[in-house]
């Protein structure tokens, strides 16, 4: 295997462009990001960071340069009706030590910033002011021109330029996201001292903790965010028309949407003096993410935008971007080529992210009840739980299943345990396997061996004068393996 140079350059610098630049550089590539904004930035409030994207952050240390800002929240409860009955209960603590990696929350341009300071700290190069307007895909490379006139040649191009994807416009024309529900959403910012200045007795409710104020037809999400200091309302409401893009709404008409829910609740939503009705769209499932020469492709937004009902739009864009660099580093070392990384890259996410999307609907769909009375009964085992002290929700038995699937790991493992660049790299390997050949005596893959002696050998990497170089050396021959299998 020889080290190959790989030029890549990126298309949209939002939080799933930045993951995918700091993943790919990494992995040893040459990395270049095309941002159209003038400027650096993230519109939007509150984040959940949940185990499946955080391990990321605090691999890559993007958690350090965040700092205090990032919030570590201590219980998740949801409220239903005008008495704001507890009708579910969870622990973040409890997702947490299941999955391995924190849960956090965050304040959106809080984390944009890390990963922003930290593809900087990778050597990533990032031009802003740059639209990109037109590409030429070849089979030797990918050629983009901007609106300005400049002119870019990659390797392989990743579009992660979201809902609006020019990328996708080229590749897939035509196919847009569409609304599957008459769901909208309404978000604001309010600090905690305002709160409880004027509303004292929402102290009994809001503090560290993540609260649902669940109701018919909608739903209310509140969390901390800047390090404790604000307060982060997320809203839901099914309207009669389908909402396909952001509108000005009135604001005593969003209000009005949440008159049957707890006093406490409408006095904090009457201090939101601002806000817009976002669309939650969703795109289809599509057939192929990339083009036919397979050195672009796509990722987050820009091919598997979701509704936000599971906080997974942009884990799914970081969980695109972790794989992505681990698949290229794969490039870099000669393992396999970007066509045959792009494919696997394909073969795993786009199902993954297909099954969020899904799951995302649902879990509005519940939330969202007319008729919740059963879905209400069907937790109390962990209501009873928490208010006895007995046990704690982690503690109930396996076969128990909340039917908030937001919060509890035991309900969606396949979404808060999965490891992207853990899949990434099973995947390579399985796909290696499968080429063979495989060794009668030694039974073993001649892909395999190639693949990890380049970590003693051929792609073995010192780092001197802060310089990544190539380090040659011998493979092993048949007779240091026959010695091995005497146990010498």
């Amino acid at each position: 295997m020889t080290q190959k140079t790989l030029n890549v350059g990126i298309v949209g610098a939002g939080i799933g462009g930045l993951t995918a630049a700091i993943a790919v550089a990494r992995a040893g590539a040459t990395v270049t990001l095309l941002e159209a904004a003038p400027e650096l930035g993230e519109i939007g409030a509150g984040i959940q960071m949940f185990p499946n994207f955080s391990r990321f952050l605090v691999r890559w240390g993007v958690d350090k340069i965040i700092g205090d800002n990032i919030v570590s929240h201590h219980d998740c409860n949801t409220y239903f009706g005008p008495n704001a009955t507890l009708i579910a209960h969870s622990l973040a603590s409890d997702l947490a030590a299941k999955a391995g990696f924190p849960w956090w929350v965050v304040r959106r341009d809080h984390l944009h910033y890390g990963l922003t300071e930290s593809a900087r700290r990778h050597g990533v190069k990032v031009i802003v002011g740059a639209r990109v307007s037109e590409m030429q895909d070849l089979a030797d490379g990918v050629h983009l021109q901007t609106t300005n006139g400049d002119r870019y040649s990659f390797d392989m191009v990743i579009g992660a330029d979201g809902i609006r994807s020019f990328i996708r416009s080229q590749l897939l024309p035509g196919i847009v996201p569409k609304a599957p529900s008459k769901i909208a959403a309404y978000r604001g910012v309010l600090s905690y001292k305002q709160i409880f200045d004027e509303i004292p007795e929402a102290r009994a409710y809001l503090g560290n903790s993540m609260d649902v104020w669940a109701g018919p037809n909608g739903y209310i999400l509140t969390y901390p965010i800047s390090g404790g200091k604000e307060l982060n309302i997320v809203t839901a409401f099914c309207k009669d028309d389908y909402v396909t893009k952001m509108e000005q709404v009135d604001i005593e008409e969003f209000r009005d949407y949440y008159k049957d829910y707890s006093p406490v609740i409408q006095k904090i939503l009457k201090l939101v003096n601002y806000t817009q009705r976002w669309p939650l769209l969703q795109m289809p499932p599509l057939e192929t993410w990339s083009n036919k020469h397979k050195n672009v492709v796509m990722m987050g937004d820009a091919v598997h935008c979701m509704q936000n009902n599971m906080a997974q739009g942009a884990a799914t864009a970081m969980e695109d971007g972790a794989f992505l660099g681990r698949v290229i580093s794969e490039v870099v070392r000669g393992v396999i080529s970007v066509p045959e990384a792009i494919q696997l890259y394909e073969k795993s996410r786009m199902s993954k992210a297909w099954v969020k999307q899904q799951i995302s609907y649902m879990s509005g769909v519940v939330n969202m009840m007319p008729d919740s009375s059963e879905r209400n009964k069907a937790t109390l085992p962990e209501i009873q739980a928490a208010m006895e002290n007995r046990i704690r929700p982690a503690e109930l038995p396996a076969a128990y299943r909340s039917w908030q699937f937001y919060c509890t790991a035991d309900t969606v493992p396949g979404i808060f345990y999965y490891d992207a660049e853990g899949d990434a790299d099973s995947m390579v390997c399985e796909y290696l396997c499968s080429k063979g050949p495989i060794d009668d005596v030694q039974m073993l893959s001649e892909n395999l061996e190639n693949k990890w002696m380049g970590y003693v050998h051929n792609n073995g990497l010192n780092l001197q004068n802060g310089e990544t170089k190539s380090a040659k050396g011998p493979a092993l021959t048949a007779a240091d393996y026959d010695r091995y299998g005497r146990g010498l």
